[in-house]
């Protein structure tokens, strides 16, 4: 399994993380469950997992005409709400750029502006997460990180499933985002809903998704 070649943090960072993003990459175009969630005991912390998630997510997003200015200009990416998050990401994306990008994480505090950014990551209490959303202008990649139910508003959400980092789908924000998201991205998500479908399991989506 591949979290088995992930074992301990510190080895993580002497690597600078290229193992994790490896992963990452894995788990974005693995076609089961299984392989989607195999995070031993031994696993990597799980601000480093997510870390890892949003460095690769950009990969398997359209965004809308413009919202890059050329073929290099830097993909951004905001994270809200969480120190050791924004230190991991920040350490990935350091010397490792994205499908030809460079990679530009900032550390965004309560009042700052949502704007700017590809990709927002938010993590906040559930009564706070619908107003900070709102915030958010079309064209981001919107992640969410709070309890409960998958936030509306936000195009993906993460989640702990027996102590596993996955994440959840919101196919209609993604819309209103004018976000197209890669099947193959759509594949390993643990749920989908929106645009008339009710929440659904992945083993529920693997046909569609990989057809």
């Amino acid at each position: 399994m591949l979290y088995r070649l992930i074992r301990i943090a510190p080895f993580l960072r002497c690597l600078r993380g290229a193992a994790l993003l490896a992963g990452a990459a894995a788990l974005l175009i693995a076609q089961t469950p299984d392989a989607a969630l195999a995070q031993p005991a031994g696993r990597a912390p799980e601000s480093l997992v997510k870390a890892a998630f949003l460095h690769k997510f950009a990969s398997f997003v359209e965004w809308p005409q413009g919202a890059f200015e050329r073929p290099d200009s830097p993909l951004k990416i905001g994270v809200l709400g969480s120190e050791p998050l924004w230190q991991e990401l920040s350490e990935l994306a350091r010397d490792r750029d994205r499908d030809g990008r460079p990679v530009v994480v900032t550390r965004l505090k309560d009042g700052d502006a949502l704007t700017g950014h590809h990709i927002l990551y938010i993590k906040a209490s559930t009564a706070r997460m619908p107003e900070l959303l709102q915030r958010v202008p079309d064209g981001v990649l919107t992640v969410a990180d709070s309890d409960g139910a998958h936030p509306r508003g936000s195009v993906i959400s993460f989640f702990l499933e027996e102590g596993r980092v996955g994440f959840g789908i919101s196919l209609d924000a993604a819309a209103r985002q004018h976000l197209r998201l890669s099947p193959r991205l759509l594949a390993v998500a643990r749920s989908i809903q929106g645009l008339g479908l009710r929440p659904n399991r992945f083993a529920m989506r693997q046909g569609a998704a990989s057809s």
